[in-house]
Parts: C-alpha cells; sequence; structure tokens
C-alpha cells in the first residue's frame, strides 16, 4: 500500500512538472509575439502605417519643415535638384510629383544625399517610397552629422555608417525605419547612401519618388546670426589692467 501511493505521489509530481514547462513556453511565446513593430535583420524596427494615421505618430511629428531644402546636395543623381523635390510632406507621399524623381544614372544604381536641417533635431523614423521593376532601393546606410563631401561614393562602401537598414519595396508608405534614438538626437545633417535596388542589377537605375523623416524639431536654429552689445557709456571698472608686483590697477 504504501508503495502505491508513493508511486501515485511520483506521477502527480511529473505532471506538475510538466505543466510548469508548458506554462512556460506559452509565456515565453507571448512574450515575444510582435504586435505594431517587427525587428529584422538590419533593419531596427520596422513600423507599419497601413492605418490613416495622423497627429503624433505619424504626419504630425514629420521633420519636412526642419530641411534646409536649398541645401540638399546628392551625388550621380541624373538630377540634382530631384533629391530636395522627393522630401516631401508626410501627407504627400503618395501625390503626383510635381517633376522628375530623383533616379541615380543610367547603368549605376548607387545614390547618395546629404539632407541639412534648419535646426537640430531628433530622428525617430525615416521613410522611403521607391520605384516599381525592382527599382526602389534595396538598403541604406545613414550617416549623422557629417559635413557636405565626407562621405562620398568613393568611401561610403567602406565607412561604417551610424545606422543602417535593408528596405522593402513599399509602393504605398506603409513602413517607418525606426532609428537607434540614442544615436539620433541634436541632428543637424544626414547622409544616406543607397547603394543597390530590388533589382540587383549593377547596371539598373535607383529611383526614389518619396523620403521623409519623422521626429522632434528643437529651437536650437543653425546658422544663427551673431549679435554684439556695445557700451554706451564704458565704465571704467570693467576695464582695469591687472597689476604688476603690488603697482595700482590701470584704467584702459
Amino acid at each position: 500500500r504504501l508503495r502505491g501511493a508513493r508511486v501515485t505521489e511520483v506521477i502527480a509530481a511529473r505532471n506538475r512538472n510538466r505543466n510548469h514547462h508548458f506554462n512556460f513556453l506559452a509565456c515565453v511565446a507571448t512574450r515575444f509575439v510582435p504586435r505594431f513593430t517587427f525587428p529584422m535583420a538590419n533593419r531596427g524596427d520596422v513600423c507599419s502605417h497601413d492605418h490613416d494615421c495622423g497627429g503624433e505618430d505619424c504626419g504630425g511629428s514629420s521633420l519636412h519643415g526642419w530641411v534646409d531644402h536649398p541645401r540638399v546636395s546628392c551625388q550621380n543623381a541624373q538630377e540634382e535638384s530631384a533629391a530636395a523635390r522627393v522630401i516631401r510632406p508626410w501627407d504627400e507621399r503618395l501625390s503626383f510629383l510635381n517633376g522628375n524623381p530623383l533616379r541615380s544614372d543610367d547603368q549605376d544604381p548607387e545614390l547618395l544625399v546629404h539632407v541639412p536641417f534648419t535646426a537640430d533635431v531628433t530622428v525617430r523614423g525615416l521613410m522611403v517610397v521607391g520605384g516599381g521593376s525592382g527599382k526602389a532601393p534595396s538598403k541604406v546606410k545613414v550617416w549623422v552629422n557629417k559635413p557636405p563631401g565626407e562621405i562620398n561614393l568613393d568611401n561610403a562602401t567602406r565607412r561604417t555608417p551610424t545606422q543602417q537598414f535593408d528596405l522593402a519595396e513599399d509602393f504605398r508608405g506603409e513602413l517607418e525605419y525606426q532609428t537607434d534614438i540614442t544615436k539620433f538626437t541634436a541632428v543637424s545633417s544626414l547622409t544616406l547612401f543607397f547603394p543597390t535596388n530590388h533589382a540587383h542589377d549593377a547596371e539598373g537605375t535607383t529611383e526614389i519618388s518619396f523620403l521623409g523623416f519623422r521626429g522632434d524639431g528643437s529651437g536650437n536654429k543653425r546658422n544663427a546670426i551673431v549679435t554684439a552689445v556695445y557700451e554706451t557709456k564704458p565704465m571704467a571698472g570693467d576695464h582695469k589692467a591687472p597689476a604688476e608686483d603690488g603697482a595700482p590697477s590701470a584704467i584702459l
């Protein structure tokens, strides 16, 4: 009778351990099921905006108004002015573009865009809408606060970026690539290098119709005018030369 009771106790203990194991696995599975963002290799977090998003989550925090459009520059583009043209307000990302999109030179998919801001900003995310038929860029390397020309087509492949992303073909403007916020504060400029496109053709053309940034602007305007304050009546006590060997100070 004692042996039978012992066997029953052992079986009950095993069942408790099995249930605990299953509960643990269920907890882990629930914890790591993605909800609104999903991590992807070399992408950081990608946020889907397939809803009618507005306010603080999307257009309300667009950095379009902080971009110094006249100073936007581009390398290896068919039309350099197209770089500033495709940096548009959030709610115009799918609108008809007044002019040509940003295209790389024929037989070369690389594009490099330098985007200065009029004030220091915090960049929380970026969005890229590209062309069809495999012309949309498939990767972007991003540098923070590099002077114009420091990153160029000769060294961009070798230089380590602040962050890089693998880009999906996003024709509806639904994907936002979220930055590492610790590295994208006090940003005065961004340099973006698009090395290839989804056609994976070394001689194909890369095309971008919208380039947007989301985040927070600051009041720290760049290229501020320096103002000097002049005295209308000099004060003698403010213009003393230091004395030497205990001699009295001199008034200048």
